[in-house]
């Protein structure tokens, strides 16, 4: 999960996010299987509109797991850090939408507290984690506060980051052992790559 600068929030949600939260709020209430969607601007869908500024902060990489590309095989899909049926207010807060894989979307409503954002201004990787470059997982680093492995650790359970997701690592790490010039931005793991931890 590495650390990326929040781009400036789109016009769109500026102007519409606490009406738009506050109607999903009403709904959800009145009917808990209401299904939420996203609003439409000038015949675009809002998460159409978003999702190019959540993409390019974390140039293109998922925003919690770093996989690259996400689509293709997955998705592009924009992940509510805060599940949108239990903060419905929070729906269209550009803070809590992040771009992200289908495996990491696969949290679906859990939710913890301790879980770690990328984009907080006191998050870095080096903190918080550490690569196992044996068997492809992220751990709490050995070093950190016993609070800060606490933290680690939740992020690592919340968005399932060693289900699935070593076996990417380990596959990105060979072709990258095999001469792959790639540029780093332009390849998934990029901190397991760069053997930071």
């Amino acid at each position: 999960m590495r650390k990326f600068q929040r781009a400036a929030e789109p016009e769109v949600l500026a102007e519409n996010w606490v009406a738009w939260g506050e109607e999903w709020e009403r709904r959800h209430a009145e009917n808990s299987r209401a299904q939420f969607h996203w609003h439409v601007v000038n015949g675009k869908t809002v998460n159409e509109i978003i999702l190019p500024s959540l993409k390019g902060q974390t140039q293109d990489h998922c925003s919690f797991c770093d996989n690259f590309p996400v689509s293709p095989p997955s998705i592009d899909t924009i992940e509510h850090f805060r599940p949108k049926s239990q903060y419905p207010r929070e729906a269209y807060h550009w803070p809590n939408l992040y771009y992200c894989c289908a495996y990491c979307q696969q949290k679906g409503v859990r939710f913890d507290e301790r879980a770690l954002q990328p984009d907080a201004l006191d998050y870095e990787f080096d903190r918080y984690f550490r690569w196992d470059f044996t068997t492809g997982e992220i751990k709490p680093k050995d070093t950190a506060s016993p609070e800060d492995q606490v933290r680690a650790q939740a992020t690592i359970d919340l968005y399932s980051l060693n289900i699935e997701h070593p076996t990417f690592r380990k596959r990105e790490l060979r072709k990258r052992s095999q001469g792959r010039a790639d540029p780093l931005d332009d390849f998934a793991y990029r901190g397991f790559v760069e053997g930071t931890g």
